[in-house]
């Protein structure tokens, strides 16, 4: 399960300790910031986690590298390119620490991704089982952690853009050296006469320097009958994508 917060995906471990009850509960904290990017001139930065709990967080910290699929599908795999400090911390209530993170060199042609997750751990010491008592949930937060090459371009297309099965295909490249973090996603169809028959607003986020990304819209089989145009708009930071397509009667068949 995942939550985006301020662009950043944030996984939610279930994994948890059962005290009692199944009511659930988890500790409260929060990670600032939550996107850091690094280049020749900044090669170090720090994350700064705040327990706002009454009981001290402990917290195991680990950087993986990112990268995502022909079909635009997250995978995270070891990379030593990070430097990062402490791997274990404990924090007392009211308290906050500090991550530090740097880089160990700088790539030269392509921007490098990783997902620097702080990873919430049991107490050191569990309560005993009460009655009434609840199910502990621990979080997971993934830092996006981004390091820029030499020469910084960014750019996106629209590679692709049909209907396949029933279904709108669109496939959205990225052509720069840096990633794309979109402010807007979304696919329009729209009537002979003009009629907006439908809008659908993506959640994917980010596409990665080199990645191309695949999405996909199921159309409903009266709206896809009175489908004559789609478009598709990808916009972000120095990108703005766009794309129209005539659809033919036959397309949905």
């Amino acid at each position: 399960m995942t939550l985006d917060l301020a662009g950043c995906v944030v996984p939610l471990l279930f994994a948890a300790l059962l005290v009692g009850a199944p009511a659930a509960e988890a500790g409260e904290f929060s990670v600032n910031p939550l996107r850091i990017t690094l280049d020749q001139r900044n090669k170090a930065a720090e994350v700064v986690i705040r327990n706002d709990d009454a009981a001290p967080l402990r917290m195991q910290v680990q950087a993986i590298g990112w990268s995502q699929d022909g079909d635009g599908q997250d995978h995270y795999a070891p990379l030593e390119g990070l430097l990062y400090f402490p791997r274990v911390l404990e924090i007392p209530p009211g308290e906050a620490r500090v991550v530090r993170v740097g880089v160990r060199a700088t790539p030269v042609t392509r921007e490098e991704a990783y997902r620097l997750f702080l990873e919430e751990l049991p107490p050191a010491t569990l309560p005993a089982v009460v009655p009434g008592a609840s199910l502990r949930v621990l979080l997971r937060v993934g830092v996006a952690v981004f390091v820029e090459p030499v020469s910084r371009t960014t750019a996106a297309e629209t590679a692709e853009l049909g209907i396949d099965g029933g279904a709108v295909r669109w496939v959205v490249r990225n052509t720069g050296s840096v990633h794309v973090r979109a402010d807007r996603v979304e696919l329009a169809g729209f009537a002979s006469d003009g009629t907006r028959l439908f809008s659908h607003v993506f959640p994917d986020r980010y596409v990665l320097a080199g990645a191309t990304k695949t999405l996909r819209h199921d159309l409903a089989p009266g709206t896809c009958a009175r489908l004559a145009r789609l478009e598709a708009t990808l916009q972000a930071e120095g990108v703005d994508a766009r794309r129209s397509l005539d659809v033919a009667s036959r397309s949905c068949l």
